[in-house]
């Protein structure tokens, strides 16, 4: 039973006051035995009713101290038992509580692992059984000596497949490796005790992928960089890429600084060279260096701009291209590669568009199961599409039969020995 500081304190206050009665019966006695009706009547009984009570006040003023000196040696004695109690009986419950919180966390984490166990179960099913049909008709496809349609642009043959099919097909193929390691971490949850699997504990031979090289890479990372500075608080180097064995800051700082001190001595050089020329300018481009490199590439640019005006006044003011200028540069260079990434991509989906047009033919429902709900409802709605059309074609034809005439001599001739024989036999 729990008791908070209140009621220890008046229950001490409770006893100490009994046992106050119990050993000063007789002075207490005098002192309730006080009324309105024992109040002095002259100033002899009033002098000597004021000194009696002076005498009782002080009286009761020592007993008063004693007894509170009492009560709170016994009220600080209960207060230091109980508190311990209840110290000892809340670290108790917080343990509990912990305990409690963990045991929520790993049924949690058990749950949501064995969710995603099904999920990838699922998926991988999906995956396989797509690439079983896919394999299925590309092989059907070259026994019969034609080509496989497709709709997606990774399904492409190896010689058609252009950006998309690529960059679909790494994206799809990273995707399966990830799906296939969240799997087995899944499974390795839910067959433990709600312990938490991180993509990087798992085995590096048969259960690792995407996602644990990703990991390990970026621990490993944080590690060099950890060692690498904790090295260099500890020796005292201020800057990291003055440390014998660099680390990553180190070496950024290092191919940085060097950057800019190529960048620096070349602005001298040409400092110098001006100083020696009298204070005649000298230009980045006249001296090496990064900016120089860099005026070099943006003249070049500015001079194939000025000799593309040119030539388009030599082209009757027609619009000449930065590819097609006569003076190459970075920008015509750009533009050359991406028109032939254009062109490649305009192919690969042309091809794509003639392929998925057989795919949805080799696929429609009234083809492939005309028995079926899709496949009588798909061939009604063609047969009410091709109603007018049908129609239209019939009432053509009689028009050209009434607009026609008698053919004479050789036409006639001719139309007549290009006839079946049944036909001129009736």
């Amino acid at each position: 039973m729990r008791f908070d500081c209140q009621t220890v304190i008046a229950l001490g206050l409770l006893a100490a006051a009994m046992k106050h009665d119990t050993q000063h019966q007789h002075s207490t006695t005098t002192v309730h035995a006080f009324s309105l009706s024992s109040l002095p009547t002259s100033a002899v009984q009033s002098s000597n009713y004021i000194a009696s009570r002076r005498t009782h006040t002080r009286l009761f003023d020592g007993l008063d101290e004693k007894i509170w000196d009492r009560t709170a040696d016994y009220v600080d004695a209960i207060v230091e038992e109980k508190t311990a109690g209840l110290a000892e009986y809340d670290d108790e419950e917080n343990r509990t509580a912990r305990r409690r919180k963990r045991d929520i966390f790993k049924q949690a984490l058990r749950d949501l692992a064995s969710l995603s166990l099904v999920d990838y179960k699922w998926r991988s099913a999906v995956f396989k059984k797509n690439e079983a049909d896919r394999m299925e008709e590309e092989m059907l496809a070259r026994m019969m000596g034609e080509d496989v349609s497709y709709a997606r642009p990774m399904d492409a043959d190896s010689s058609r497949r252009g950006p998309l099919g690529n960059a679909e097909k790494s994206a799809v193929q990273w995707l399966t490796s990830v799906i296939e390691e969240e799997g087995k971490r899944a499974r390795r949850i839910a067959e433990s005790d709600g312990e938490l699997i991180r993509p990087k504990d798992l085995s590096a031979t048969d259960e690792a992928g995407p996602l644990s090289e990703l990991e390990r890479r970026a621990i490993q990372f944080l590690n060099e960089v950890s060692d690498s500075e904790v090295k260099r608080v500890q020796s005292g180097t201020i800057r990291p890429k003055d440390m014998a064995k660099r680390g990553p800051l180190g070496e950024a700082e290092a191919r940085a600084v060097l950057a800019l001190s190529k960048v620096v001595e070349s602005e001298k050089f040409r400092m110098d060279q001006s100083r020696r020329r009298g204070g005649e300018a000298v230009r980045p481009i006249d001296v090496p260096g990064p900016l120089g490199e860099f005026e070099r590439y943006v003249g070049d640019i500015i001079r194939s701009e000025k000799q593309r005006v040119k030539d388009r006044e030599k082209n009757e003011g027609k619009l000449v291209r930065p590819k097609d200028a006569s003076v190459v540069s970075g920008l015509g260079n750009v533009e050359r590669r991406a028109v032939e990434d254009w062109e490649q991509l305009s192919k690969e989906e042309k091809e794509r568009f003639s392929s998925f047009k057989r795919f949805l033919a080799e696929r429609r429902p009234m083809e492939m199961d005309e028995n079926s709900p899709l496949g009588v409802t798909e061939a009604f709605a063609v047969g009410l599409l091709r109603g007018p059309k049908l129609l239209g074609k019939v009432v053509g034809r009689v028009k050209e039969l009434l607009n026609s005439e008698e053919l004479e001599g050789d036409d006639r001739d001719i139309v007549q020995k290009s006839l079946p024989e049944s036909k001129s036999d009736l």
